[in-house]
């Protein structure tokens, strides 16, 4: 299996994609996906293997200077002889042709692609944009050329990425393309009322069963594709550790609190951060622990879809007050981890212990952690994303 090097995308595909299989990620217009073909290939590119980019649709300096604002260098592995272009964009806008090979015409089209395949035995090949090969020929002929494509591909082990617009094209050659495909993987925009992101779908594959998963991304340069979760919420009863949670898992943080005379500062509205882990990234909101600011609960727990409860585990008798703040931010509605702090303390509770404490049934992950020894974070962040993304 080969790793499109897509965050949760292998884990869908069971594993990855098998050598010479075509992949066909069609996209609602709008959606940036000629990212997942580049992320691809370049992870691909760095493993050893070898691959082209087909371009009809965008010259090849602008995707090299694409690939450099997501932190890539395609130039590097073009002169190493890895990497290559088929450039069917610059003869068509008076631009001079580049890449190893150039189409001067839209009848060289099948022959020279062809060539690339067998360039790459046991490689990749991304063909973007497969609307524009559409625009200039004819359906029949379309579908012929790609049928003859992924057959000569699966021959040499080569994996081929197509990238598709799905315009308004016939409903009859849209269902062509996806019958010649192995794999089919939906690009859409997320709706309700207004957009609120893009999200992707593995609707198809002849490996594996798809999984009806629809999982929110973001485009980051520099980064590429990035798993979107839109708010983690981290809540629990005063002095468990929120605040040192939030400031461990995000790359940036702000907190609002105050010094409470002779007391440690203590989070007096929210703690707002940034969370970049594992090819996922989430805003995260921390809130107060005390009672008297419950008010505001309902309003930080608000379209939340996942949260961290953290307990001091040398604290049995706040158990009661976290399990009230979970039904206050309505934690008890979404994916949500325990994480059981302050391990490190001779007369801290075991994970089973405070499962039995606070009544949580087995299905509820509860992470033994110790922050002043920054042990156990991962643990509970790879908790949370498993379930969320199981």
């Amino acid at each position: 299996m080969k790793k499109t090097h897509i965050p949760k995308l292998d884990d869908f595909l069971g594993g990855g994609v098998p050598p010479g299989s075509s992949v066909l990620f069609y996209a609602d217009p709008g959606v940036e996906c000629e990212a997942f073909g580049y992320q691809t290939l370049q992870g691909r590119l760095e493993e050893g293997d070898q691959g082209f980019i087909f371009t009809n649709v965008t010259e090849p300096s602008s995707i090299i200077y694409e690939f450099e604002k997501f932190g890539w260098d395609l130039e590097k592995s073009m002169n190493e002889g890895k990497a290559f272009f088929v450039d069917g964009s610059s003869y068509f806008i008076g631009a001079p042709v580049t890449g190893k090979y150039g189409i001067e015409d839209y009848s060289q089209i099948e022959e020279v692609v062809l060539k690339a395949i067998a360039d790459v035995p046991d490689g990749l090949g991304v063909i973007n944009n497969l609307s524009t090969l559409i625009d200039y020929m004819d359906d029949e002929e379309t579908i012929r050329i790609i049928n003859k494509w992924n057959q000569f591909a699966k021959e040499q082990d080569t994996i081929l990425l197509y990238i598709f617009t799905e315009w308004d094209y016939e409903e009859d050659l849209i269902e062509k393309i996806k019958n010649s495909m192995d794999c089919l993987i939906n690009l859409n925009t997320i709706e309700e009322r207004v957009i609120i992101g893009q999200g992707f779908m593995v609707t198809g594959a002849s490996w594996v069963t798809p999984s009806d998963n629809m999982v929110l991304f973001n485009i980051q340069r520099p980064g590429g594709v990035k798993i979107f979760i839109p708010k983690i919420l981290v809540t629990g009863p005063f002095n468990a550790g929120k605040s040192s949670f939030v400031k461990n898992i995000t790359t940036d943080s702000v907190s609002v609190d105050r010094m409470a005379l002779g007391q440690v500062p203590t989070t007096i509205a929210m703690d707002i951060g940034h969370m970049e882990y594992k090819g996922f990234t989430a805003d995260v909101f921390g809130t107060p622990g005390q009672e008297r600011f419950d008010l505001i609960l309902d309003v930080l727990s608000k379209e939340a879809v996942g949260a961290f409860i953290l307990v001091d585990s040398t604290a049995p008798k706040t158990f009661p007050r976290a399990k009230e703040m979970m039904k206050k931010c309505k934690a008890e509605a979404i994916p949500r981890v325990i994480v059981a702090n302050k391990q490190d303390l001779p007369d801290s509770l075991s994970p089973e212990e405070i499962r039995k404490v606070m009544n949580m049934g087995q299905n509820i992950p509860i992470i033994p952690v110790s922050l002043m020894r920054n042990e156990g974070i991962e643990e509970a962040l790879d908790a949370l994303l498993e379930i969320l993304y199981r």
